[in-house]
């Protein structure tokens, strides 16, 4: 017995050690366990252990947001351990299509962002912080309203021009919106960009996918994490116009220019003069008003902040996390509402979100999880026309429109001792007063209820054989949209009696006054029900290694009283490796849309791709010290898309004949008439989807343990039976046809991701990364007729290439005096008006003459660069994001001197001036000669000399990081505490001059937003 007690005592020994997180400092609650076994312990205050152990051990640490690691006690008694960040261990499995993956094993074009990159980004909108961080992704964003601020998401450009090219959107596996999501709530996002990897979703994967997966609890203590921001935000551009002494002096040059009488006289122009030196007062200042309309309306910043608790965690029966948050985000306009029970006329986003993610294991071999997520969102705004889409604002328009040297914002009248009376400005031509609006005319509330819900049952079925098992999923979501209006018209008025500015008979008015009311609501509902039903089996004989997924899945989506949409499908893959060298995987989709006749409604989409480790090969070893990772692999594939828009509008049922009612068709007698029907659509029995051939290479790569990785593909991509108008169709044929499945388009281009890490001494780290995207597709087919003269078709060209007329410089006399140069059909033409190419010599300026000009709307090229550093709990990291080869024309107001009747700005000071020599001019002119109104009609096209330059570099996100040290935060019992500041949009370099946000389609919208925020994360 003695012997026997004295062998386990030589075979046992005390092990003591500290655990610190990459910065150094140490961790409080780590786990430390002995591999095989349950004894184990955790870490201290101090971040220390002491454990008696068998001589030969091996220790597991493990940490929440770390990754587990495994050290030999072996000779050692004082371990110093230093956790890596568990974004190694996210990167090391990918998100797939319905299921994941190794890293290693990955043979599709996938990319992955965490959680942790996307909070860098101080957005509360999830699609604005994906720009710049995935190759192969265009973000899009054209508005910074406050909850209609949402970015365009495009995946290796565009391949179709008859839908909006946006990828599916898969959350936790169900098609969702998802920008509203809560930042803190995302584990990870997967952009599926080949067919390999899309494949499995056949009729609905041909534009890329997106695969947002949220976070699930893991067995460990409870982790509580509390973060807080508090932002403010301010657009990216100031406006430019001018004051209304230098309008009122280039207006009267604009009359001069179209012979029209002068408006104003030269003591009127020297008053506008006094007014912007703010020398005028009473009625002077009425008459010669300088109202800079953007001031007036406008708050130079707005506030929003975002405040979210989770807690993670579980046991080996249950696992949660749960989180709950509230976002508010305010507008730029200034409270002018009169409204008796506080309604603000600012615009307003507010978000309350839950999310709870369950799992529990009922048995070994059975897991049950329940997803539940729920939004209530709340849009106030004033009773303007504010699109939901961010594509219109009725404020900023009349801002841009509304000449600020016509009328005040409002009179105050009444003689002395009378309560003072407000009358809005305006006059015949300009009745809508925009603070007249906000403050008199009502107000909107809308909410958004959205309940999102998934049932998951995992049964494992290795009793039948090893690594077999079944998954089925239900899902149903409902969303309920409710938009109340309340309304008023107001009243505008016009001072035309100078001698009794003091009553309301000296002015004309326009409009009523009358009271606010109820204006009715609009009230829509969606619900969506998703099942699926999944067989796996994944096993490992020797050194092969074999998986295979076999689903049925089902999603019915129902808008109001429509008739359900409903895709159903089989879903099929079979991976093999061998030896972790040779890697081959086939997919497959089988799906049907209830958009297609029978007999035509299913289709098959298969893909096959292969690849090969050769860093993995034995002849790889003399360079194993420092090649560590080399994949080189290649897939084709088939996916399909059937969201079909034509001319704007979704297209549903093209086998369907449509026939409209026609009033008063016919008349019989002298009075009666009959409503009369007609087919006002001729049908398309063989309609089908769009066919997407893509075919990828690609080429993975790590050198010298991780200090530089990355990889580089190419793809090419041939999109077939894209829906379009029959454009040849003769005249004969007297009926509109449905649209058919005639054009053909391709796209190629190239991506490359590089990344590098590197630790100098003990405290200090940092990494870079850049990746750089290049897309361009070409019209190959759009049934253009044959003779359609070459430079119009749009075929040969990308996709929204622009089109219009080729400016060639300014008009000179000497062109006027030329009896062949071509005459304009868009009015009168003088010297300093634009030169237009008369492409087909016909000696006449028309539309005939328009042709391709510039680049399309969608970058060809996107690039980004990261830097970020760490030493001793300090965190800096910068991103700029850039994009290349795009155009871009604004809108009219944003552009164009005096349309219909406006306004003008900063770069209008540099037009083609008559008062100077046209040597001048010609060297130093950067905008046409001016025109009053619909006088500039034949500058105001769309012309290659308004088309600008789209390219632009930003300082995308800025942040700098503070975590306290581990002796601080302790006796607070926090395990961790981050203070930071970061921004995002705050430095653009553009080509633009200061005349909007180059991604941003004009100035009638509500602008993008530069941000700046400040936040707090603690973790208990």
């Amino acid at each position: 017995m003695l012997w026997t007690l004295g062998l386990f005592a030589q075979s046992t020994r005390e092990v003591k050690g500290v655990v610190k997180d990459p910065t150094g400092e140490t961790v409080i609650g780590a786990s430390v366990l002995e591999k095989g076994t349950t004894n184990g312990t955790i870490t201290d205050f101090d971040g220390n252990f002491v454990l008696t152990v068998s001589e030969n051990a091996v220790l597991q640490i493990s940490y929440i947001g770390y990754q587990t690691q495994e050290i030999s006690v072996k000779g050692k008694k004082n371990l110093v351990v230093t956790l890596k960040e568990d974004t190694e261990v996210l990167e090391e499995v990918v998100v797939v299509g319905y299921g994941a993956q190794k890293k290693e094993s990955v043979v599709g074009a996938i990319s992955q962002v965490s959680s942790k990159e996307l909070l860098k980004s101080p957005s509360g909108n999830v699609s604005q912080a994906l720009a710049g961080k995935i190759s192969g992704v265009i973000t899009s964003q054209t508005s910074g309203a406050p909850g209609a601020d949402d970015a365009q998401i495009y995946i290796r450009g565009r391949a179709s021009f008859a839908g909006d090219n946006q990828p599916l959107i898969l959350v936790d596996g169900v098609e969702r919106e998802f920008s509203q999501i809560s930042p803190d709530d995302i584990e990870s996002i997967s952009v599926l960009k080949d067919a390999s990897a899309t494949a499995v979703y056949g009729v609905r994967g041909a534009n890329g996918v997106m695969l947002i997966t949220t976070k699930r609890g893991k067995d460990q203590k409870p982790t509580v994490s509390l973060t807080a921001n508090w932002q403010v935000q301010s657009p990216t551009r100031k406006d430019t116009y001018l004051d209304s002494y230098d309008s009122v002096v280039l207006l009267e040059e604009a009359r001069a220019n179209d012979g029209l009488g002068s408006q104003y006289s030269a003591y009127d122009i020297e008053m506008y003069k006094k007014s912007r030196n703010g020398q005028l007062s009473g009625l002077d200042a009425m008459l010669y008003p300088n109202v800079d309309w953007y001031d007036t309306v406008l708050r130079s910043t707005a506030p929003a902040q975002r405040y979210n608790v989770n807690v993670q965690g579980g046991t080996k029966r249950v696992r949660y996390f749960a989180s709950a948050e509230y976002y508010n985000q305010q507008g730029l306009f200034k409270n002018f509402s009169t409204d008796q029970y506080g309604n603000s006329s600012n615009s307003s986003y507010r978000r309350y979100a839950f999310r709870g993610n369950l799992d529990f294991l009922v048995t070994d071999d059975l897991t049950v999880s329940v997803n539940f997520g729920t939004r209530f969102e709340e849009r106030r705004g004033p009773n303007s026309d504010e699109r939901l889409d961010g594509s219109y604002s009725e404020v900023f328009y009349e801002l841009n429109h509304t000449p600020g040297w016509l009328f005040p914002v409002s009179y105050n009248i009444g003689e002395e001792g009378e309560a003072k009376q407000t009358l809005y400005g305006g006059n015949s031509q300009n009745q809508n007063n925009i603070v007249g609006r906000l403050a008199e005319a009502g107000f909107t509330r809308a909410t958004n209820t959205i309940n999102e819900t998934n049932f998951i049952v995992n049964y494992d079925l290795h009793k039948i054989t090893p690594g077999l098992s079944v998954k089925g999923m239900a899902s149903f979501d409902y969303d309920a949209y409710y938009n109340r209006k309340f309304t008023a018209d107001f009243a505008t008025y016009e001072l035309t009696d100078r001698n009794n500015y003091n009553s309301i008979d000296g002015y004309t008015q326009f409009n009523n006054d009358t009271e606010l009311a109820y204006a009715g609501n609009d009230q829509t509902t969606t619900y969506k029900l998703y099942m699926e039903l999944q067989l796996n089996y994944a096993r490992k004989f020797g050194k092969h290694d074999v998986t295979a997924m076999m689903l049925y899945n089902q999603n019915d989506y129902r808008y109001q009283a429509d008739l359900a949409k409903r895709y159903q499908g089989l879903v099929g893959r079979a991976t093999y490796g061998y030896d972790d060298r040779y890697l081959a995987e086939v997919n497959f989709g089988f799906n049907g849309s209830e958009n297609f006749r029978k007999g035509k409604r299913f289709g098959f989409f298969p893909s096959f791709s292969l690849g090969w480790r050769i860093s993995n090969e034995k002849f790889m070893q003399p360079v194993s010290s420092w090649l560590n990772n080399l994949k080189l692999r290649a897939s084709y594939g088939e996916v399909g898309n059937d969201v079909y828009m034509v001319n704007g509008v979704q297209q549903r049922f093209l086998y369907e004949p449509v026939w409209t009612q026609l009033a008063n068709a016919y008349r019989f007698g002298s009075n009666q008439t009959v409503t009369g029907i007609y087919e006002s659509q001729y049908p398309n029995y063989d309609v089908t989807w769009e066919r997407a051939r893509k075919y990828n290479v690609g080429l993975e790569f790590g050198l010298w343990n991780g200090l530089l990785t990355g990889n580089f593909d190419y793809f090419y991509e041939s999109r077939t039976d894209i829906l379009t108008q029959y454009l040849t169709r003769p005249q004969w044929v007297g009926v509109v046809m449905a649209a058919g499945n005639l054009g053909k388009t391709k796209n190629q281009g190239v991506e490359l991701e590089l990344k590098h890490n590197n630790r100098i001494g003990k405290d200090f780290y940092y990494n870079v990364g850049f990746t750089f995207s290049h897309a361009r597709n070409e019209i190959l087919d759009m049934d253009e007729p044959d003779a359609k003269t070459g430079y119009r078709k749009q075929e040969g060209h990308p996709i929204n290439q622009y089109f219009g007329l080729i400016c060639d410089g300014f008009v000179t006399q000497a062109d006027l005096d030329n009896p062949n140069f071509p005459k304009s059909t868009y009015g009168n033409v003088q010297v300093g008006d634009l030169k237009y190419r008369d492409m087909n010599g016909d000696g006449f300026i028309d539309d005939r003459d328009e042709t391709f000009i510039g680049y399309s709307d969608i970058p060809e090229n996107t690039y980004a660069l990261t830097l970020g550093a760490q030493w001793k709990g300090i965190g800096f990291s910068v991103m700029f994001q850039g994009v290349d080869h795009v155009s871009r024309f604004y809108d009219a107001e944003a552009m164009f001197a005096f349309v219909n009747g406006g306004k003008v700005k900063e770069h209008h000071l540099g037009r083609w001036n008559p008062a100077m020599s046209e040597e001048y001019n010609l060297a130093n002119a950067t905008y046409p000669l001016l025109h009053y109104d619909s006088y500039g009609n034949h500058n105001q096209r769309q012309n290659s000399f308004f088309l600008k330059n789209g390219a632009f570099l930003r300082l995308k996100n800025i942040e700098l990081s503070y975590s306290l040290p581990q002796s601080w935060i302790k006796k607070a019992a926090m395990k961790e505490c981050r203070i930071y500041v970061n921004a995002s949009n705050l430095v653009t370099w553009d080509h633009l001059g200061g005349l909007t946000d180059p991604e941003s389609n004009g100035s009638n919208r509500y602008p993008i937003m530069k941000t700046v925020n400040f936040g707090v994360n603690i973790q208990f």
